[in-house]
């Protein structure tokens, strides 16, 4: 019986999908007959939905640049790295291209046949996406049409195949080493981050010890076990996912376990890799992919959802928010000082 995705599966692949579709459709977007988003490099001209930009201007793309700077801080801050699980380039197509195999691999047989499939996918998706990106910079409807007539420039050719062999690269097959060793931002943005920045966390207290067990013995609440205290649940936590270090974690009952069911779902869902159970994972985007694999899991087992969920670290020891916050106030003044520079220059 084909399995329905529970609402929170539905409603995250929204988004990047909306996201991905405003990508393709910018460069067909017109203003007052003229293509609405252009670097007109040769022309030395910038149109953006009504505003032309020429070269004395570029005072005001700096500007612009330094406004979305400070605004991307004061959101990690605030947000956590929403920017990182929702709207980067690297996540949006690296997501694409995880859905066209696992796609092909669930419905093609032979193997190989899935495996043609798919790489055709990544290549026509690569292509359209060097296609789309040399578009804002070069009127698409001319380059689109020098598909079929040959007639690129040796430029428009070397940089549609450049930015299609870097999206086929990095979406198919660097995908989490690009956001690891690649990416400046994701080394800046753990340090952005303060106590009340919410991050995806692991309830361990309500969790551990982890283990398989039959159906139908309840959660910890329902079977009057409780929580652990703090320090013994990061140790079961620690020789789980640690057991070189720490040894084998010891047997337990299956009316001592944890509510964690040890299925490996979190793990499996994560785009990077990363098991949260481990503990805070500086490499993590936030995605919430592990959280909506594993409230699937608590709803199939009729177990209360929210073991993996989106919470600051004040919120779960239990402090008081704290409203007063250095780096999202200094984030704030420096944008709303740039915004007021820029107003007082118009």
């Amino acid at each position: 019986m084909t399995q329905v995705a529970p609402p929170a599966l539905r409603w995250r692949a929204v988004v990047p999908a909306s996201l991905l579709v405003l990508f393709y459709a910018l460069p067909w977007m017109r203003w007052d007959g003229r293509q609405a988003l252009l670097f007109d490099l040769p022309a030395r001209r910038f149109d953006l939905f009504g505003l032309t930009l020429w070269p004395q201007d570029v005072g005001v793309l700096f500007g612009a640049v330094a406004v979305l700077t400070c605004t991307l801080v004061l959101l990690t801050t605030l947000a956590g790295r929403v920017w990182c699980g929702y709207a980067c380039p690297q996540t949006l197509w690296s997501g694409l291209f995880r859905w066209i195999e696992r796609s092909a691999a669930r419905r093609l047989r032979p193997p190989a046949l899935a495996s043609l499939v798919k790489h055709l996918a990544w290549a026509g998706i690569a292509l359209w996406t060097g296609i789309t990106f040399v578009g804002l910079f070069s009127p698409i409807q001319p380059l689109v049409a020098g598909v079929w007539t040959a007639r690129w420039s040796g430029w428009e050719t070397f940089w549609v195949l450049f930015y299609a062999t870097a999206a086929w690269a990095n979406a198919g097959f660097l995908r989490e080493q690009v956001c690891i060793d690649l990416c400046p931002y994701a080394r800046v943005a753990p340090l952005l981050c303060d106590a009340d920045t919410p991050q995806i966390c692991y309830d361990a207290c309500r969790a551990e010890p982890r283990g398989h067990r039959e159906r139908g013995q309840g959660s910890v609440r329902q079977r009057g076990r409780g929580l652990l205290d703090p320090n013994s649940a990061s140790d079961y936590a620690f020789r789980a996912a640690h057991p070189a270090l720490a040894g084998p974690p010891p047997r337990f009952a299956a009316d001592r376990l944890g509510d964690c069911l040890d299925c490996g779902a979190c793990v499996q869902a994560c785009p990077m890799q990363l098991d949260v159970r481990a503990g805070p994972q500086p490499d993590c985007i936030a995605c919430g992919a592990c959280v909506d694999a594993c409230d699937a899991q608590m709803r199939a087992w009729q177990f209360p959802t929210g073991l993996v969920k989106l919470a600051s670290e004040n919120a779960v020891k239990g402090r008081p928010r704290r409203w007063l916050r250095p780096r999202a106030l200094a984030a704030l003044l420096s944008l709303i000082a740039l915004l007021g520079i820029g107003l007082h220059s118009l």
